[in-house]
């Protein structure tokens, strides 16, 4: 298993108190499916924390097309922090995939806070430093293996930190399309459809209408 599923598994990330004290201080707020939270180049003026729903992070490459590169973020996650931190703009968009509930944190409420609560600022300090490990590996994956194997990587770290048991599996209940995961995998969706039907065909997955099922981890894992 890897150290960063492990990190990722330990962080979870903080107590309900500590969550609490953070939305207390923020605006929260309902989203619609497909609603921008915040986009490349604007000023950051915050950080974001997800209450429900799921958030994905893109950029847009000078040809149009767009690549996941901060993965998909989930209900209890912060996201935003660097350009709050860095004082900088935002490099990336926030597109909300799932109808979301989202507080917004202003950067004067949250220093105060990070600067009141040691646990908060070290969980934070930590947080960034699991996100720049899975970031070089991410990095490593598109570099050094085939769409396959970085399909294969995505599905499990999915199932690790959103599976739900099931019958005969473990399902990922994320209704990501085709073309969602080819922006995470780096690849085309017209590849991604055919190497998740490899693996359905292989009894490795089974799709169930926008879901995925994992049937086999430890042959999902082979491929990994």
């Amino acid at each position: 298993m890897d150290n960063i599923l492990l990190l990722d598994k330990e962080l979870k990330e903080f107590t309900e108190q500590e969550w609490h004290k953070l939305l207390e201080r923020a605006i929260v707020m309902k989203l619609p499916k497909g609603s921008t939270v915040f986009s490349a180049s604007e000023k950051s003026q915050g950080v974001f924390i997800i209450k429900s729903g799921w958030v994905k992070i893109s950029r847009i490459s000078k040809d149009g097309k767009e690549s996941v590169v901060g993965c998909i973020r989930n209900p209890k996650e912060i996201i935003g922090l660097a350009e709050v931190l860095l004082n900088k703009n935002r490099t990336c968009n926030a597109v909300a995939i799932t109808d979301i509930e989202i507080g917004f944190l202003k950067t004067e409420d949250f220093y105060n806070l990070i600067k009141e609560d040691f646990n908060i600022s070290l969980k934070i300090m930590r947080l960034l430093a699991a996100r720049m490990r899975e970031a070089e590996e991410n990095v490593h994956n598109l570099s050094s293996n085939y769409v396959s194997k970085r399909l294969a990587s995505f599905l499990y770290k999915a199932s690790f930190k959103w599976g739900i048991d099931d019958e005969d599996g473990i399902k990922i209940p994320l209704n990501l399309t085709h073309e969602e995961i080819a922006q995470v995998v780096g690849t085309s969706r017209q590849t991604t459809t055919k190497a998740l039907n490899m693996l359905q065909k292989k009894g490795i997955i089974k799709l169930e209408k926008k879901q995925i099922k994992i049937l086999d981890i430890k042959k999902l894992l082979s491929y990994k």
